[in-house]
């Protein structure tokens, strides 16, 4: 069984890595390999303070155990999942068992193997004693971490449903991604905290070796000590426990399958007859603050912006400085962008209501209302409490100007992207337990991160010109400038939205409902042509899909860490060096090295700009001419207008 299980993954795995996917994971082994191998180095570290390495030690395979908790929540569903094998008669324990071997292949269990040999070094420089039990402890460290995985993916996967679920989703969701972009923040703290010279407090020393993570280093350490018994019996324990989780998992392998959550409405009652909430976008506006509320992947949607933007904020008071603070509000609206702008697939082939009703542009008009009125509010309160509790006065023009432009013009391009970049997904009724297995929208939002940047640049010219000038009357003049500026953006942005709905619709539909652009079952199926004349994107070559995505990787390491962030560290005369190249080059250097890097990411965020919307000419594309190109057929048209 555990044979047979484990060749169908490694043959699922051989033949999906293809593309750019194929690349994202080559990308996450050698990260995971980079980690790996710091671990294992720490073990051969030599400190000072007593017990601090093997105190480093617990808290990095805390760190370890938490990634693969959160692991299934980042990569979506397993290889192999229980549902597949619902129809055959199979022991659960057995079924378990077959699941926990083809879970110990893998990338990541090899990866994290590795890892977990820091403890036999341990073991190995402590005595002859401490190597003999370090070799079942690192063993029976990695079979706790997949059976934790497991566990908690199968908690989450009866919870992932619901709005507390969902929410939860965003908000380690969001998590991944302050780490994955500040993690280095972290290194910093520690740096400054001189934990490497003190060692860390008795109680959080017992802390971190008290959860299970931990019990292989107590048993190695205690090992060392002559302590056997306890030793023994922290191993026993590690077992014991590996033993309940293999159980708990077993059980849940034969749960019935749980049936999706139904969030109930409020008591019937009859729709406004005038103002703001009455007529067709006073319908959409209703409509759209119920799904806000209830709908299981747009509450993971809300939740992700703001869980973001304050992270990204308070992440530098681990080492006592609060520059970012003042930043939270406008922010929020930028991620807000990124994350939620793919609206339209989130209806699916529901968009037929709104073509045969012929209330696009009401529909439009209701969505950035919501939006306003949802994220609105909460974003002028993150603005003012954390700009005011960081005491930064010279703040305040700034977020004043920059907040009323971000956040209109990015409910702008919110409405505008998600008619003009929509990215097909899985409909309502279909979409699996996870709020992240959704429509892959990497590239697009990518994208629209740093187009809603744009929008503030009026204002924020305004208000640097005050500064430079040392004038408050023309640094305060770019507040009403970002108010006009977020005006227009958000009106002239949904009216172009609402008239491409009306001309594309059809298409956007169909493009839904087959996940290719073109006429379901027609011979030319996947040419994207609109009766304006939309071109068809081309396929990309495998070397461009790979070169694509090393664009987006790597050039966001040198604009961001190597880039700007250096940069304005020697703008403000922080001392810190950590990995930036930067700052170890001679001062007068220091600058061109930085502008040198910001250069180099400009430049490879263009070229994946340019792979990503088709404008580079890749493999061959649907045969199109123009506006006789093969698209939707007069009949299609025709049955949506004549409804």
């Amino acid at each position: 069984m555990a044979g047979v299980l484990i060749r169908m993954k490694l043959r699922i795995i051989r033949n999906s890595m293809t593309g750019g996917k194929a690349v994202w994971m080559v990308i996450g082994a050698i990260l995971g390999l980079a980690f790996a191998t710091a671990t294992v180095a720490l073990a051969f570290v030599r400190l000072d303070t007593p017990g601090l390495v093997a105190d480093l030690l617990a808290t990095t395979y805390l760190i370890w155990a938490l990634g693969w908790m959160v692991g299934p929540l980042w990569g979506g569903s397993a290889v192999l999942r229980s549902d597949h094998f619902a129809l055959l008669p199979l022991p659960r324990r057995r079924l378990a068992l077959g699941l926990l071997a083809a879970g110990l292949v893998g990338i990541t269990t090899v990866v994290t193997a590795l890892a977990f040999l820091g403890l036999v070094v341990h073991g190995i420089r402590t005595g002859v004693g401490p190597a003999l039990v370090s070799v079942p402890a690192a063993a029976a460290q990695l079979a706790f971490v997949v059976l934790l995985s497991r566990v908690t993916h199968a908690l989450f996967g009866a919870v992932a449903g619901s709005r507390f679920g969902a929410a939860v989703t965003g908000l380690l969701f969001a998590a991944m991604l302050v780490l994955t972009q500040s993690g280095w923040m972290l290194i910093v703290a520690v740096v400054s905290s001189r934990v490497t010279e003190t060692g860390f407090s008795t109680f959080v020393s017992a802390a971190i070796r008290a959860v299970p993570s931990g019990w292989g280093v107590v048993a190695v350490d205690a090992a060392g000590r002559g302590h056997w018994w306890q030793s023994l019996g922290t191993l026993a324990g590690l077992l014991a426990l590996c033993a309940l989780l293999l159980a708990a998992w077993g059980r849940a392998l034969g749960r019935a399958r749980h049936g999706r959550s139904v969030v109930r409405g409020s008591a019937r009652r009859a729709a406004p007859g005038r103002g703001a909430l009455s007529g067709a976008t006073g319908a959409v506006l209703r409509k759209e603050l119920r799904t806000w509320l209830r709908d299981p992947q747009r509450v993971t949607m809300a939740v992700t912006p703001v869980a973001w933007a304050l992270g990204t904020a308070l992440l530098p008071l681990t080492f006592h400085t609060g520059a970012l603070l003042p930043w939270a509000g406008p922010a929020l609206p930028v991620m807000l962008v990124a994350t939620a702008y793919n609206l339209y697939s989130q209806d699916g082939t529901g968009l037929w209501l709104t073509l045969t009703t012929g209330s696009q542009r009401a529909d439009v008009r209701g969505r950035q209302w919501a939006c306003l009125l949802l994220f609105g509010p909460l974003t002028v309160v993150v603005t003012v409490v954390f700009t005011a509790l960081s005491g930064y006065s010279w703040a305040w023009p700034w977020v004043a100007a920059l907040v009323p432009a971000l956040l209109g013009g990015g409910i702008g391009m919110m409405a505008y992207a998600s008619v003009t970049a929509l990215v097909p997904g899985p409909d309502a009724h279909r979409r699996p337990d996870s709020p992240l297995d959704r429509a892959d929208t990497t590239g697009p939002s990518n994208m629209l991160f740093f187009a809603a940047l744009l929008p503030a640049l009026p204002a924020a010219g305004l208000v640097t010109l005050g500064t430079v000038l040392d004038n408050a009357v023309v640094s305060w003049l770019g507040v009403p400038v970002g108010v006009a500026t977020g005006v227009l953006l958000a009106r002239w942005l949904g009216r172009v939205a609402a008239d491409r709905l009306t001309t594309n619709g059809p298409e956007l539909l169909v493009l839904m409902r087959t996940g290719r652009a073109g006429t379901p079952g027609a011979a030319t199926a996947g040419a994207a042509a609109s009766s304006a004349g939309t071109r068809a994107k081309p396929q990309l070559t495998k070397r461009q899909e790979v070169t694509a995505v090393l664009s987006w990787v790597f050039g966001g390491l040198a604009l961001f860490p190597q880039g700007l962030v250096p940069l304005l560290f020697l703008i403000f005369d922080v001392q810190v060096k950590v990995w930036f190249l930067a700052l170890y080059t001679p001062h007068p250097w220091s600058w061109a090295v930085a502008s040198v890097m910001i250069v180099i990411g400009l430049a490879l965020f263009t070229q994946a700009v340019r792979l990503s919307s088709g404008r580079v000419g890749g493999g061959p594309a649907a045969p199109e001419t123009g506006e006789e190109a093969s698209g939707p057929s007069d009949s299609l048209r025709e049955e949506y207008e004549s409804a």
